[in-house]
């Protein structure tokens, strides 16, 4: 009995599959929405007026369909970092936390997720939002200078950033609403 050699294909074959795949999911669902107007107001109103998490989908397509980068090596991407977020003291500070870091620390992200936020934040200075796949916001606050913009995808372990006067103020935020931050660091 002869074994069937797998044929490897080509990786652009893969990656136009994909591509492909998307398109017919975003016609598809264009018809559906316009015809029918009540699915097509509750889709408005939950991407466009409630807390949605880009970095669930993400997460999601990446489970099933890999990195949503065309030309990352997925090898690559799987390599999970070491680095903890390092500290000499915390304390509270309001709704989170500020912790007195080592002098030119480089702060790592402690979780993986998308910047929906980079800029000045009134009330927090420059500060950095990170939405989890959880759809747990990470904000690191009181930086003096970052190296990552709006809209990137940071893994944990990443540098964020490098905070001013060796103080980086923390929050977590869930659907508007603060949590804990005990539970996250």
């Amino acid at each position: 009995m002869s074994k069937k050699k797998k044929v490897e294909r080509p990786r652009y074959v893969k990656y136009l599959n994909r591509f492909l795949f998307l398109i017919i999911i975003c016609l598809v669902s264009l018809i559906v929405l316009k015809a029918n107007p009540s699915l097509q107001e509750k889709v408005y109103k939950t991407v466009f007026q409630n807390n949605f998490s880009f970095a669930k989908i993400n997460d999601i397509y990446e489970k099933y369909f890999g990195s949503s980068l065309p030309f990352v090596n997925e090898e690559e991407t799987e390599v999970v970092s070491s680095v903890k977020l390092e500290y000499d003291k915390s304390k509270k500070n309001g709704d989170g936390v500020s912790l007195t870091l080592a002098d030119n620390y480089a702060i790592p992200a402690i979780s993986r997720g998308l910047v929906i936020f980079a800029g000045e934040k009134e009330g927090y200075g420059n500060t950095i939002v990170i939405q989890r796949p959880d759809n747990v916001e990470v904000w690191y606050s009181n930086l003096d200078t970052t190296n990552i913009s709006l809209y990137d995808y940071v893994k944990a372990g990443d540098t964020v950033g490098e905070a001013k006067e060796n103080t980086l103020n923390m929050y977590f935020q869930k659907e508007g609403k603060f949590l804990n931050y005990k539970d996250y660091i």
